[in-house]
């Protein structure tokens, strides 16, 4: 059993998949810094003969010393200076391209992450956890150094370095080289151990590095549920408990790193002193000067430093390794278009909007649509009013093109939507939702995000016509005041009248009301859907209701049940028939004891 266990993770730890994997991903952007890597690789050579130069130059020194050789310590003292000059110079210019090459492949890293997760599909983008996103920036692809840089050069670098100073040394004493190399295999050995101890430990840092990012992200942004319910305690014990695990696990790391070094110490040490006594006794003997046995004591710590320094390149390639695989889980999503959506002249939406034999689901479970027919007229007013979980919000959403339904074809003017690029759809569709998104930034960032070449008299027109300019000129700054994160210095109410200035400024053909004057009070409503009506005027609306009194006026009012359309046709004919309108119609009005408002008007 312990056998089986030990081939495993020998064979765990030599896979080249995951290599492979990291590297493939990792190559055309250490490939787009190839200036930087190249004078990398070139100071790397000259850090070769630097060292080689040093080595001898202690030896030669030390030798002229001891026979009273003065002229011959004069004549040195030029060559010293320049070897001190040019190990200055190297090491400044080493840390220069390395610092380029590194942060530039993690920027372009980060920036295609961020390309990659923007155009993710909705329903795989739902699923994730922002915390878990905002750590494979902040941590995963900071993880990336072993496989990136300097050491990833050093692959080239170690193996030259170590053939360049095992042929000296076997030029100085072959006997003193051959005893070097006993203890090198103790390294590699350790070094593989450890490596493989420290990507699952790393794996395990990562993981819960990403759970306490989460944690802190919904904390965050849900203040005001933590404290109605009083959990801030729970939380707080939470947070605590995940710091500590976190805590244990990097002591884990630095104990095993630090083991891993102070055996390649011990190595060395011993090696050290195993050359020392050996050479002391050649010096004696007159097999080797002083000098000679210098030299090789300063190059024999290179000779077995390339193979600790692979074991060690080794083990950082299997942390990096593990940072990586999380942030390729994500890459490997298919994305749902190439480009990145930008905002483009719209559609002639003149025909009527279909969905035809439609079927969809956001599981393989249960389907929201089974075979869906709709047809939405040109420049109409369509109501879908219906229980919650009919569809309603899903067929927003499909028209929108953030979901693809399983079978069946949505048409807009006779254009499958499938066909239009994202950028065209979008940029065709005002859409007000239900509960309002603000960005971080003025109320003036806000508004102008609507479309490009928004003018200051266009914005204030908006702003005027959703009954929220007169509350923006209250404020300190006006339209240059923050609002705060998702607006949160401004009300419900307020918040969704910027929703509605944005929808007027879009000024798109079609235009999605959901719920879009739910949080306003009875006065500003009334106000409101009087701008409403304006922005409705040639345009196909289609208006989500749960209070029946705002769409009496609709042109068409359809009645949504489980994915199906069951009813249809104004308020007038539909409150005259048995079913489930008149029904809905009862419970608005017992539930809102308010004066009716249309919030639309008959075309």
């Amino acid at each position: 059993m312990m056998k089986e266990h030990v081939k495993s993770l020998i064979n765990q730890y030599f896979t080249m998949k995951d290599i492979r994997r990291a590297f493939s991903f990792v190559t055309p952007f250490i490939l787009k810094q190839w200036k930087a890597y190249l004078a990398i690789l070139m100071l790397l050579g000259v850090d070769i003969y630097l060292t080689i130069a040093f080595a001898r130059y202690y030896g030669e020194m030390t030798d002229a010393a001891l026979h009273g050789g003065y002229h011959q310590i004069l004549s040195l003292i030029p060559f010293g200076a320049f070897l001190v000059l040019s190990s200055i110079a190297s090491n400044v210019s080493f840390t220069y391209f390395n610092t380029i090459a590194t942060n530039a492949v993690k920027m372009d890293l980060k920036n295609h992450l961020f390309h990659h997760i923007l155009r993710l599909p909705a329903g795989y983008a739902s699923n994730l956890r922002s915390g878990e996103l905002m750590s494979h920036f902040s941590n995963d692809i900071h993880g990336a150094d072993g496989v990136i840089g300097s050491n990833l050069i050093s692959l080239i670098r170690l193996p030259i370095i170590y053939i360049v100073v095992f042929v000296y040394l076997v030029h100085i004493n072959l006997t003193l080289c051959l005893v070097s190399l006993i203890f090198a295999p103790i390294a590699a050995i350790a070094g593989v151990v450890f490596g493989l101890l420290l990507r699952k430990n790393g794996r395990s840092i990562h993981r819960l590095i990403g759970e306490i990012n989460s944690l802190l992200n919904e904390t965050f942004h849900g203040f005001q549920v933590i404290r109605s319910f009083t959990l801030e305690k729970p939380q707080y014990k939470k947070y605590a408990r995940q710091n500590k695990e976190l805590l244990q696990l990097e002591l884990q790391n630095a104990k095993l790193q630090n083991w891993y070094n102070a055996g390649g110490e011990i190595i060395g040490t011993i090696t050290f002193l195993v050359n020392l006594s050996l050479g002391a006794i050649f010096v004696s003997k007159s097999v080797l000067t002083v000098g000679a046995l210098l030299t090789f004591l300063n190059l024999v710590n290179h000779l077995f430093y390339p193979i600790t320094g692979m074991a060690s390149i080794w083990a950082g390639f299997q942390r990096s390794v593990a940072a990586l695989e999380r942030v390729l889980d994500v890459l490997e999503k298919p994305a749902d278009f190439h480009e990145l959506p930008s905002f483009t002249p719209s559609l002639d939406v003149s025909g009527s909007i279909q969905f035809q034999d439609v079927t969809f689901s956001y599981s393989n479970n249960q389907n929201v649509f089974e075979s869906f027919h709709l047809e939405i007229p040109a420049g109409k007013v369509i109501a879908l009013v219906g229980p919650s979980g009919a569809g309603k919000s899903t067929l927003f959403n499909l028209l929108q093109g953030f979901y693809q339904p399983q079978s069946g074809v949505i048409r807009i003017a006779g254009k499958p939507i499938q066909e239009l690029s994202p950028s065209k759809l979008r940029s065709s569709i005002a859409h007000v939702p239900q509960e309002t998104f603000l960005f971080a930034g003025t109320i003036r960032d806000n508004l102008f995000i609507a479309r490009p070449n928004i003018t200051e008299k266009e914005m204030v027109e908006a702003a005027i016509s959703a009954e929220i300019h007169d509350f923006i000129l209250s404020l300190p700054k006006g339209y240059d005041t923050e609002i705060g994160e998702n607006g949160i210095k401004l009300s419900g109410g307020q918040k969704q009248r910027m929703a509605i200035a944005r929808a007027i400024l879009k000024n798109a053909p079609i235009l999605l009301l959901d719920e879009a004057t739910s949080a306003l009070d009875g006065e500003t409503e009334y106000h409101v859907k009087e701008a409403l009506e304006e922005l409705m005027k040639g345009r196909t609306t289609i208006v989500i209701a749960h209070r029946l009194s705002t769409v009496q006026n609709a042109d068409i009012i359809m009645v949504m049940n489980a994915g199906k359309i069951v009813q249809q046709g104004t308020h007038e004919e539909l409150i005259k028939q048995k079913g489930l309108y008149r029904k809905l119609n009862g419970t608005s009005f017992n539930k809102n004891k308010e004066r009716p408002l249309s919030l639309v008007s008959k075309s």
